[in-house]
């Protein structure tokens, strides 16, 4: 950590703390050790009693927080306490509309940039007034924030050494909180592979294994998938992993990274789970694309289930959905749930058979050899035709009248002998398309 300080791009500071900021540097320059009486010494062995000594030295509240913004403590110094800070100590965690102006205002990422003091300008629009911040690492991770509410508070050179000094501290703890954190998060990953892969056992190990880990299966449940067009980086996956504590009152009940996926394990209540869950799964992509400026976010969700071990139906089907989406980006790009691919479920079964008996439509390789020697696009007109089921929605797709797409079908039929009245000629026609090209 360096002697330096930074400040939000977005606020600039009053004038009281560049009055402050100025002071700050001009002692810097004259001495770059740190303070001699080694104040943290005498520092409390216990994040609980960190907060409160800080606020002692600092004289003005401090609040301490993990990375995903839960308050690990926070001091009994109450005297012009704003509302976010407020707000926070109540909820046990940092607002959402907190952490998203802190974001906007770009404090965040100076955070997450290095360990140096952050000077904060007041934010009036989410009710947060002057602070400085600092965030506390262990090696490269960032493992928390320690804040400090500092209005009518010169932070002097000594002061901010003792925050420094605090934040190196806080780290032994913070890392103690972040290894029993993971050793839990493990745990329920491997849960969560189990039950989504059917290995889990019966209900009643499920619900022991559930209630043991501290997560509701209650209701109906559901396995959502999100896949990132991007690697998933460090920054995504702490964006990811904090929106579903944000969303967790909003029935996440727990979430795990698969390859370059995201799942959700999502359970809702009442007659309009399917609803919820779409609409909990538009939300969360949304707000994804949003922390991450990934624009490119997939999502799909799996059957709504009543019963916790039929969890791994719900999880195949979101897989098997986001697969065809994939290789069907065109056709599916409307497509969330599986229950919305229609003829599409069947397409991978349907190919497999195919190419074991080396099937071929006789009217579609009928339609390919006359347009090859006539330079026509019947199977185009073909292809748009069973689509829409509609020849008016295909003429305006194709840019043509309708009267010619209606010239056109008539000469399909004239070459193949199709009947595309038939509904059974023309879904097998729709299917045989789709696979062949």
């Amino acid at each position: 950590m360096g002697d330096n300080y930074k400040t939000s791009p977005a606020f600039p500071p009053t004038d009281g703390y560049l009055s402050s900021m100025v002071k700050y540097k001009q002692e810097i320059r004259r001495s770059n050790a740190m303070s001699p009486n080694r104040e943290i010494d005498q520092m409390p062995d216990s994040p609980e009693g960190l907060a409160d000594y800080i606020a002692g030295k600092l004289g003005c509240p401090v609040t301490i927080e993990d990375a995903n913004h839960r308050i690990v403590s926070y001091s009994s110094h109450e005297t012009n306490v704003d509302n976010a800070r407020s707000a926070t100590i109540m909820q046990r965690k940092v607002p959402e509309h907190v952490v998203n102006g802190l974001w906007q205002a770009g404090v965040m990422g100076n955070l997450f940039e290095s360990g140096t003091p952050v000077f904060v300008s007041p934010l009036p629009a989410i009710g947060l007034g002057n602070r400085i911040a600092i965030s506390v690492w262990k090696n490269k991770e960032v493992l928390g924030f320690i804040w400090a509410q500092t209005e009518q508070i010169e932070m002097s050179h000594d002061k901010i050494s003792q925050l420094k000094e605090a934040a190196s501290l806080a780290s032994r703890h913070l890392q103690k909180q972040r290894d029993r954190k993971r050793e839990k998060e493990e745990n329920i990953r491997s849960f969560m592979h189990r039950l989504f892969h059917g290995t889990a056992g019966s209900r009643a190990e499920i619900e022991k294994q559930a209630r043991k880990l501290h997560l509701s299966l209650e209701g109906s449940l559901s396995v959502a998938a999100l896949e990132f067009m991007e690697a998933i980086t460090p920054s995504v996956e702490r964006h990811a992993s904090y929106l579903t504590e944000t969303f967790r009152r909003k029935n996440i009940t727990s979430h795990m990274f698969e390859d370059d996926s995201l799942l959700l394990l999502i359970h809702t209540n009442g007659e309009e789970a399917e609803n919820v869950t779409q609409e909990l799964l538009r939300d969360f992509r949304d707000k994804l694309k949003e922390r991450t400026g990934i624009s490119d976010i997939r999502s799909t969700y799996g059957k709504v289930c009543k019963r916790p071990e039929d969890v791994y139906v719900s999880y195949h089907q979101a897989q098997k959905t986001l697969e065809l989406k994939n290789r069907y980006p065109e056709a599916l790009a409307g497509v969330t749930t599986f229950r919305e691919l229609g003829v599409y479920q069947f397409i991978q079964e349907i190919t497999v058979l195919y190419e074991q008996e080396n099937y071929k439509n006789s009217v579609i390789e009928a339609i390919k050899a006359y347009d090859r020697s006539h330079n026509t696009s019947l199977l185009e007109t073909l292809r748009s035709f069973l689509h829409y089921n509609s020849t008016h929605q295909a003429a305006r797709q194709l840019h043509i009248h309708t009267n010619t797409l209606l010239y056109r079908l008539k000469r399909i039929r004239e070459i193949t002998g199709a009947d595309l009245e038939d509904t059974n000629q023309k879904t097998k026609l729709f299917i045989d398309l789709i696979i062949q090209g």
